[in-house]
C-alpha cells in the first residue's frame, strides 16, 4: 500500500478530492503547505471483501466514491450519483420507498413486496434486506463502494447484480465537526452535519444528523400542491469504546423519518374517449409527461419510519499458531422499517381508486467472522490473507393493501376504458357512443352509483417470516511475487414461511353481490394459510490476479450467486402465489493500473452473466403478476479513471459503461396492453428494460490560487443510452439517449475550514423521462415519470 499523505480538513471540504468521481474515491490535492511536493493520487481503501484493502487488489469491477463528492455535488441519496459509475442505473430521482437498482441491467422491480433486491445494500457492515433502505441514514458518509456482479460468497443472497456498500464516518482521533448548509431553486433546502471524536483515551463519540426540505418540481393542477414534496429528518449516533488496546467496541444508533406527497407519476397519450372521460372533472386535463404537471383527486401520501440499532466488536487477537494478524469481528443489528401511504392508483382528477399499503418489517442480524494471514500455505506460497464466518439473519414483513373504489367509479363503468378492461380486449369500443352521450358528464351520475357503490374495497393481507443461515469463507493465497489466487464459497440455508389472502369487503357482499372492486380486477376471494419453502444454495468464488508491477495487475474472476424464491404478495386471485429462486454466475476479465508516477488511474473490466429464472412483474391488464422468466444473458465494459494532468491546475476523471443484455429465453413474456389483455410474446433474444447500451461521464476540474483563497470550478457531462422502461418492451416506454451537464465553482479559505459553492445540475434543463408503466384503469394509456429539470445550488460548509 502507498503512504497516505496529510492533508488539511479544509481541502476535504472544498476540493473533494476524497472520490474524484468514480474511480478515485480519495485524492491528494496539493495546498499550501505541500507547495512544491509532486501530486500523487491517494490510495483507495476499501472494504469490499471484509477486510481494508487497497481498491486496486480487490479481483472485481468496482467503484468507490466518497461522501465528500457527494456532497461536492449535491446529492442527498444514492440515485444522485448513480450517473457518475458504469452500469447504474435508478428508476426514480425522488421516490423515498419504491428504489429501483439496476446493475448491468438487473435489478428487482419494487411495486410488489414479495420480491427482494437484485442489488444489496450494506451500511456500516449491516445488511438491510428492503429496497426502502436505499434512502435511510444516507447523511454523513465517508465512502460509497459500487460492486457490480454477483457478490454472494461474502454478502449472501440478494446481491445477484451487485451490492452498494457504504460507510458513515465514525469518531476521529480529535474532536472535529463539519456542517453543511445547501440551498437549491427549485426550493429545496438541507441541513447536515456532525461533530464528535476521542472524548477521552478510551471513548469516543460522533453525533450526525440531516434535515432536508424539498418543495418538488411536480405540480398537482387539481390539487394545487406539489406531488413531489418531500421531508426527511435523519440522526445518527455512534459510541466507540477502547476497553484495552487490542479491543473496540462500536455502538450504532440511528433514526429516520420521511413524510411526502405521494407518488409522482403522470398521465401519458391519452386517447379521445379517455380525455373526453377526464375532462368532466378537469378540463384542463392533458397527456404531456415532460410538462411537470399532474392531475389527482386524492392527496396521496407517505409516512415512512426507520430505527436501527448496530453493535461491532473487533478483538486484535494476534497470532494464534501459524496463523497471524488474526482478528474477530461480530456485528449483531436490530432494524425496524414501517410505511404508511395511500396514492391515487388511476393518477387522474376522477375519484377511482385509491391504493392504501401499510407494512411493518423487522430484521434481525448477527455475524462472526474472523481474518488473518498466515506465511504460506502448507509451505506453498509467500502469503495468506483469509477470512471465514458464519451470519444469522431473521426477518419478520407484514403488509396490508386496499384497494377502495371512489364515488366515480360507477360513472368509469360507462365508459369504452370499462369495456376493453372488463372485456379483456383493447380493440372493443361502442363506436363512440358512450363518448359522445358522456354519462359521466351527467354530475348526478357519480353521485347515484357512489351511494350505490358505498364502501367496496379489495384487501390484500402478506405475513412472511424468513429464517437464514450461512458459512462463508474466502483467501487471498499469493503463490508468487506476481501471482495471487482467491477462492471463496458460501453455503446458504433459508426457510420462509407466509400467510396470503386476499377479500373483497363490500356493502352487498351478504347478498352474494359481487363487489365492483373485486370484479373490476378479475379479482377472487383466496386464504392461504402456512406456506412455506425451504432453499439451500452454494455460492462460489475464484479469482485469479497477475501482477505486472508494484502498481498494475491483471484479474479474472468467476463467482455465482442467487436471490431467494418467495411468495407473491399481491396475488389477485390466490394462483400461482409461488415463484422460484433467481441465480447468476458471471466471469469477468479486468486490468487495474497506476502511471506517470501514480498521476493517472484506469480501471477497466470486461464480463459476461449468465442470469437463470429471472423474476419479473408481468402486467395483466390490471395489476402485476410475479413469475419466472427463463433466462438472461448481459455483457459488456466498465472503466473509470483518474488524471492528475501535467498541466497542474487541472484534472479529469470519467467513466464508460457498455451493456448489452438480452432475453435468452423468454417464450411466453408479457405483451403490450395494446395487443390485449393478457397476451403472450416472444421475447428471446430480444434486450431487456432498463440496460441503456452505453452510459459515461466526464468531469475536468480547475484547482487554482485567488487572492489568498482556493478557487476550485468542475464541469460534468453525462450521458445514458436509450432504453426501454418495461419489461414488455412496449414501445411506448422507449426512452431515447441523453445527455445531461453539471457544473460547480467553489472558493474557500487557505487556513480556514470553510467552502463556498455555486453549481446547478441538468444545467440544459433537457426534459427526460425515468420509466413508463401502463396505466391500471385506462388501457393504451401510460404513467410516467419525469427526471429532475434543472437545479441550481448554492452550498456553505464549514470543517473544525
Amino acid at each position: 500500500m502507498m503512504n497516505r499523505q496529510k492533508i488539511p480538513d479544509w481541502t476535504m471540504v472544498l476540493f473533494g478530492m476524497a472520490a474524484q468521481c468514480c474511480v478515485a474515491a480519495e485524492g491528494v490535492s496539493v495546498g499550501k503547505e505541500d507547495a512544491g511536493k509532486r501530486r500523487v493520487l491517494e490510495e483507495v481503501v476499501v472494504s469490499a471483501q471484509k477486510v481494508e484493502q487497497s481498491s486496486q487488489d480487490v479481483p472485481i469491477s468496482l467503484t468507490a466514491v466518497s461522501g465528500d463528492f457527494m456532497r461536492e455535488v449535491g446529492a442527498t441519496g444514492l440515485q444522485d450519483i448513480a450517473p457518475y459509475i458504469p452500469n447504474v442505473r435508478f428508476s426514480s430521482d425522488t421516490d423515498p420507498a419504491l428504489a429501483q437498482i439496476n446493475i448491468r441491467g438487473f435489478g428487482s422491480n419494487p411495486l410488489n413486496s414479495a420480491f427482494d433486491s437484485s442489488v444489496g445494500f450494506v451500511q456500516d457492515d449491516i445488511f438491510f434486506n428492503r429496497p426502502s433502505y436505499y434512502n435511510e441514514g444516507m447523511f454523513d458518509i465517508a465512502r460509497v463502494e459500487v460492486l457490480r456482479g454477483p457478490q454472494g460468497t461474502l454478502f449472501g443472497k440478494n446481491t445477484i447484480a451487485g451490492v452498494f456498500n457504504v460507510a458513515t464516518k465514525g469518531p476521529s482521533e480529535v474532536l472535529s465537526a463539519d456542517l453543511r448548509l445547501n440551498k437549491s431553486d427549485p426550493e429545496e433546502l438541507s441541513l447536515d452535519g456532525g461533530v464528535g471524536g476521542m472524548v477521552t483515551d478510551w471513548f469516543g463519540v460522533r453525533i450526525a444528523a440531516q434535515e432536508i426540505r424539498r418543495e418538488g418540481q411536480l405540480h398537482n393542477q387539481f390539487l394545487h400542491r406539489q406531488d413531489d414534496e418531500h421531508e426527511q429528518s435523519g440522526q445518527r449516533l455512534k459510541l466507540l469504546f477502547l476497553p484495552s488496546d487490542n479491543l473496540s467496541i462500536e455502538l450504532l444508533g440511528l433514526t429516520s423519518d420521511t413524510s411526502a406527497n405521494y407518488w409522482g407519476l403522470q398521465l401519458m397519450n391519452l386517447d379521445e374517449g379517455t380525455t373526453a372521460f377526464l375532462q368532466n372533472y378537469d378540463a384542463d386535463i392533458e397527456g404531456d409527461p415532460y410538462n411537470f404537471t399532474s392531475s389527482y383527486d386524492q392527496p396521496g401520501f407517505l409516512d415512512k419510519t426507520s430505527d436501527t440499532v448496530g453493535l461491532k466488536t473487533q478483538w486484535e487477537i494476534g497470532s494464534l499458531g501459524a496463523l497471524n494478524d488474526v482478528s474477530a469481528v461480530l456485528v449483531l443489528a436490530d432494524t425496524s422499517l414501517t410505511i404508511d401511504s395511500l396514492v391515487d392508483l388511476d393518477t387522474s382528477p376522477a375519484d377511482l381508486a385509491g391504493l392504501a399499503v401499510v407494512s411493518d418489517y423487522e430484521q434481525q442480524s448477527a455475524e462472526l467472522r474472523f481474518n488473518g494471514t498466515a506465511d504460506s500455505l502448507f509451505g506453498i506460497g509467500q502469503g495468506i490473507e483469509f477470512v471465514v464466518g458464519l451470519y444469522v439473519f431473521e426477518s419478520r414483513f407484514w403488509q396490508q393493501t386496499q384497494i377502495n373504489a371512489g364515488n366515480d367509479f360507477g360513472a368509469y363503468l360507462t365508459t369504452d376504458d370499462a369495456l376493453q378492461l372488463i372485456s379483456g380486449q383493447t380493440a372493443v369500443s361502442s363506436g363512440g357512443l358512450l363518448s359522445g352521450l358522456n354519462l359521466a358528464g351527467l354530475g348526478l351520475l357519480s353521485d347515484l352509483t357512489g351511494a350505490v357503490i358505498g364502501e367496496d374495497y379489495l384487501q390484500l393481507d402478506y405475513l412472511l417470516n424468513v429464517d437464514a443461515q450461512a458459512v462463508f469463507a474466502q483467501m487471498s493465497w499469493a503463490l508468487t511475487e506476481q501471482i495471487v489466487i482467491t477462492p471463496g464459497v458460501r453455503f446458504s440455508r433459508e426457510s420462509k414461511q407466509a400467510d396470503a389472502s386476499g377479500q373483497g369487503v363490500c356493502q352487498t357482499a351478504a347478498l352474494g353481490t359481487p363487489c365492483i372492486m373485486e370484479l373490476a380486477l378479475s379479482a377472487e376471494d383466496y386464504d392461504e394459510r402456512g406456506l412455506s419453502r425451504n432453499e439451500t444454495d452454494v455460492s462460489p468464488k475464484l479469482s485469479f490476479q497477475y501482477y505486472l508491477n508494484s502498481d498494475t495487475n491483471v484479474f479474472l474472476t468467476y463467482a455465482r450467486g442467487y436471490k431467494s424464491g418467495g411468495f407473491n404478495a399481491s396475488s389477485f386471485g390466490g394462483e400461482d402465489l409461488s415463484f422460484e429462486p433467481e441465480e447468476a454466475a458471471t466471469i469477468e476479465a479486468g486490468f487495474k493500473g497506476e502511471f506517470f508516477e501514480n498521476t493517472l488511474r484506469i480501471n477497466a473490466a470486461i464480463y459476461q452473466t449468465q442470469f437463470d429464472n429471472l423474476q419479473v412483474l408481468a402486467f395483466n391488464g390490471a395489476f402485476f403478476d410475479v413469475t419466472n422468466a427463463a433466462s438472461a444473458l448481459s455483457q459488456g465494459m466498465e472503466m473509470d479513471f483518474m488524471w492528475l494532468t501535467p498541466f497542474e491546475p487541472l484534472s479529469v476523471s470519467g467513466s464508460l459503461g457498455l451493456l448489452d443484455a438480452k432475453y435468452d429465453s423468454y417464450p411466453n413474456a408479457p405483451a403490450p396492453v395494446t395487443s390485449g389483455l393478457n397476451s403472450n410474446q416472444d421475447l428471446s433474444g430480444k434486450r431487456i428494460a432498463f440496460a441503456p447500451e452505453q452510459s459515461a461521464s466526464i468531469t475536468p476540474t480547475l484547482t487554482l490560487p485567488l487572492f489568498g483563497l482556493a478557487l476550485r470550478a468542475s464541469m460534468d457531462y453525462l450521458y445514458q443510452g436509450d432504453q426501454y422502461t418495461d419489461g414488455d418492451l412496449d414501445p411506448n416506454s422507449y426512452l431515447k439517449a441523453y445527455s445531461q451537464v453539471s457544473a460547480r465553482i467553489s472558493v474557500g479559505a487557505w487556513d480556514q475550514g470553510w467552502a463556498l459553492t455555486l453549481g446547478g445540475t441538468n444545467l440544459t434543463d433537457e426534459r427526460v423521462l425515468n420509466q413508463v408503466l401502463d396505466t391500471v384503469f385506462f388501457p393504451g394509456s401510460y404513467n410516467a415519470r419525469q427526471k429532475s429539470g434543472r437545479k441550481v445550488f448554492a452550498s456553505l460548509a464549514f470543517v473544525w
